[in-house]
C-alpha cells in the first residue's frame, strides 16, 4: 500500500469515528440510504472571526464584494461560452472533456489528483469560499445561523464540503447589489486563492529544480495491446533514438518525427528496447505509442548536502500542494459560476432575471431552463469522458 492509500484509510477512520461522537449535531440527507447519503455537521466554527472581519474592513470588504460580482459575471461568461465550445469539438474532433469529476482515483473519465493533495485542496477551498460567503454576509448585516462541514457518502464519508448559512429571510430583503455580492464571494476567494498559490508555486518552482536532478520519465501505465507493452509499470525512459528524455511532453514531440510502422530504439534504466509503433486509433496517420508517464527525478546531492535530504523532499511536497490548490481553486471557483441551479452563479443568474424581466414567472421559467441547459451539457461532458 502507498502513502496516499494508508491516509486515505487513515482518515475515513478517523472522520467516521469524530462523526459517530458527533451525532447530536450531525444531520443525514438520505438519497439512497445506507448507500448514498450527505452527512451535515453544524458548529458554530468560524462565524465570530467572520463578524470580525466585516466589521474591522468594512470599505475594504464592499470595494472587494463589487468587484466580486463583476469579475464573478464575466467568470460566468467565460466557463459558458468555454462549456459550450468544448462540447460542440467533442463531436468534431478529438478534445478533453470540460468536465470531469474530481476525485482521487485513477480512472478513464475521472480528473485524478493524489488523495493526500485532494483532500486537503478541497478542504481548504471549501473553507474559504464559505469563509468568504460568511464575511460578506456580515458585512451586509444578514445574520449567519451556522456553519459546518458536509460529507457527500457512498457508504462510508469520502467527498469532504464546508457550507455557512446565512438567514435566508433576511437576505433576499437586502438589495440586489448586496445579494449578488454574497454570492459572487465565494467564487472570487477561490480566484484570489489560485492567484496566490500559483504565485507561491512560482517562486518555490527554482528551489525545486534545484533539489532535483531530472533523470527521464517513468512509465506509469500501459495500455493493453500497445506497442508499449514489452516496458513495465516503473521503468525509467532516458532516450529514444539516443534523443535524451527530459519529460513526457518532450517524448510526444520525439514521438511525432516518426510514422507509424516506424521501429524506434526506446533505452531504459534497466536495457534497450525495439519498438515498432502502432498508429494512433483515432488518427491512423499519427503514430501510436500506449503509454502514460511523469517525470522522473533523483536528488541533487550537492542540495542534500547544503540543506539536507529532507528539505528537498518538503519543498517538492509543499510545490506540489500548491500545484493542486491552484488548479482545484480555478476549477472550481470558476465551476460555480455557471448559471446553474443552486450553485453561485446560478443565484446570481437567477437576480439578474428578475431585474431584467418584469414578469416573475417568466424570469424564473428563463433561469430554470437556462439551469437545465448547462445541467445537460454537464451530464454529456461526463459521460463522454467515459468513452
Amino acid at each position: 500500500m502507498n502513502f496516499d492509500g494508508f491516509v486515505a484509510i487513515v482518515f475515513i477512520i478517523l472522520l467516521a469515528a469524530f462523526l459517530w461522537r458527533k451525532r447530536k449535531h450531525v444531520n443525514l440527507q438520505k438519497a439512497l440510504f445506507p448507500i448514498f447519503y450527505v452527512v451535515m455537521y453544524r458548529s458554530s466554527l468560524g462565524l465570530s472571526a467572520m463578524s470580525g472581519w466585516a466589521k474591522k474592513y468594512p470599505r475594504v470588504l464592499k470595494a472587494l464584494a463589487d468587484l466580486g460580482v463583476i469579475l464573478g459575471f464575466l467568470g460566468m461568461v467565460l466557463i459558458c461560452v468555454q462549456l459550450i465550445y468544448i462540447t460542440i469539438q467533442s463531436f468534431t474532433v478529438t478534445a478533453q472533456p470540460g468536465v470531469q469529476l474530481v476525485l482521487p482515483i485513477d480512472a478513464k473519465g475521472v480528473f485524478y489528483v493524489p488523495f493526500t493533495y485532494w483532500i486537503l485542496s478541497i478542504f481548504l477551498l471549501a473553507v474559504v469560499h464559505e469563509f468568504a460567503h460568511g464575511v460578506i454576509a456580515r458585512l451586509y448585516n444578514i445574520p449567519v445561523k451556522s456553519s459546518g462541514f458536509a460529507f457527500l457518502c457512498i457508504l462510508l464519508p469520502v467527498v469532504p464540503a464546508a457550507f455557512v448559512e446565512p438567514d435566508e429571510k433576511v437576505l433576499q430583503k437586502k438589495s440586489y447589489r448586496q445579494q449578488l455580492g454574497v454570492f459572487a464571494a465565494g467564487p472570487f476567494s477561490n480566484m484570489l486563492f489560485a492567484l496566490v498559490s500559483l504565485i507561491l508555486f512560482l517562486l518555490l518552482s527554482p528551489v525545486q529544480l534545484a533539489a532535483f536532478d531530472t533523470v527521464g520519465v517513468e512509465v506509469t501505465k500501459i495500455t493493453d495491446g500497445s506497442p508499449a507493452e514489452v516496458l513495465s509499470v516503473g521503468d525509467i525512459m532516458t532516450e529514444i533514438n539516443q534523443q535524451q528524455i527530459t519529460n513526457p511532453g518532450n517524448v510526444s514531440a520525439i514521438l511525432q518525427q516518426f510514422s507509424p510502422n516506424e521501429s524506434v530504439l526506446i533505452k531504459t534504466n534497466k536495457e534497450l528496447h525495439n519498438i515498432t509503433l502502432g498508429s494512433h486509433p483515432e488518427n491512423s496517420s499519427q503514430p501510436y505509442f500506449g503509454v502514460q508517464l511523469k517525470s522522473a527525478e533523483e536528488l541533487n546531492q550537492e542540495f542534500a548536502l547544503s540543506y539536507g535530504s529532507w528539505t528537498a523532499f518538503i519543498v517538492k511536497w509543499f510545490n506540489g500542494l500548491l500545484f493542486w490548490l491552484f488548479m482545484l481553486n480555478l476549477g472550481i471557483g470558476l465551476f460555480n459560476l455557471l448559471p446553474l441551479g443552486p450553485v453561485d452563479g446560478g443565484r446570481m443568474f437567477q437576480l439578474v432575471c428578475f431585474k431584467l424581466f418584469k414578469n416573475k414567472q417568466t424570469a424564473l421559467l428563463i433561469w430554470k431552463y437556462t439551469g437545465l441547459f448547462f445541467l445537460f451539457i454537464i451530464l454529456i461532458n461526463v459521460f463522454m469522458g467515459f468513452f
